[in-house]
């Protein structure tokens, strides 16, 4: 989908990096060894970049160094779309759709990162009038196909109003932290 969206495959190559890495950080030379393209359109399209307010950069002795720029105002936007087209994203997406009642499904930092920092940290959260059945069977197809268990928490909308009121932990580690909406919109959980 997105190499139908942007004009440039070295740009999406190297926004696919970033995006999918927030915290990467390269020098132009270094991308050019992970892509195995030209230096000169490597260069070209990190210069873009800049130039857009997506990337930032700063000179670490004799190199130049690009990282994201996180007061990019379409940043996080731009981060969905990318995990979304990810085998990741696409295999949630394709998995979880046919589950009836999921109005809203998160991915959490948690996930992103497959590591869990705290107790309290659950790898996506659900929230609708979803069989709970139904959603389990997607969820263990989900996790033999990424190889991974992954941690969980399923709330019916007046639980999740509640929780939040409450400022349940759970919830709120799962709300606070980066996180990416797979299905749903931001404005579901307000």
């Amino acid at each position: 989908m997105l190499k139908n969206l942007f004009i440039s495959k070295v740009r999406l190559r190297i926004l696919e990096k970033y995006m999918l890495n927030v915290k990467a950080t390269y020098h132009v030379r270094g991308l050019v060894r992970e892509l195995g393209e030209e230096i000169n359109a490597v260069r070209r399209e990190l210069l873009n970049l800049k130039d857009a307010g997506i990337l930032k950069s700063v000179k670490e002795g004799n190199k130049i160094v690009y990282t994201l720029n996180k007061n990019c105002p379409i940043l996080w936007e731009l981060r969905t779309i990318f995990f979304k087209d990810s085998d990741a994203g696409r295999l949630l997406l394709s998995s979880l759709s046919p589950v009836e009642g999921v109005k809203v499904a998160i991915v959490t930092e948690a996930f992103l990162k497959n590591k869990h920092d705290d107790p309290s940290d659950i790898d996506m959260l659900f929230i609708g009038e979803m069989k709970i059945r139904e959603l389990t069977s997607a969820m263990n197809g989900i996790e033999k196909e990424l190889g991974r268990v992954i941690k969980y928490a399923v709330m019916k909308p007046e639980d999740y109003e509640f929780g939040r009121r409450k400022k349940d932990p759970i919830l709120m580690n799962a709300l606070l932290k980066d996180k990416i909406i797979i299905i749903g919109k931001d404005t579901d959980l307000i």
